[in-house]
């Protein structure tokens, strides 16, 4: 099965899950918003990612 994660700056396809969970990671870190990752085929969502920096 194929996932899409989506975020400010586009969308990317993963066939892993794994895969497409790290990157809406890093990207989540990387901008401070959320990254949605959805079911290519059906467009539900599987989960979203929200992350936010550490500031000291």
């Amino acid at each position: 099965m194929s996932y899409n994660v989506v975020t400010t700056e586009g969308v990317r396809t993963f066939e892993n899950i794994d895969d497409a969970g790290d990157y809406a990671q890093a990207m989540s870190l990387r901008t401070g918003e959320p990254a949605k990752v959805f079911h290519a085929k059906t467009g539900l969502v599987a989960f979203t990612v929200k992350t936010k920096k550490e500031t000291k």
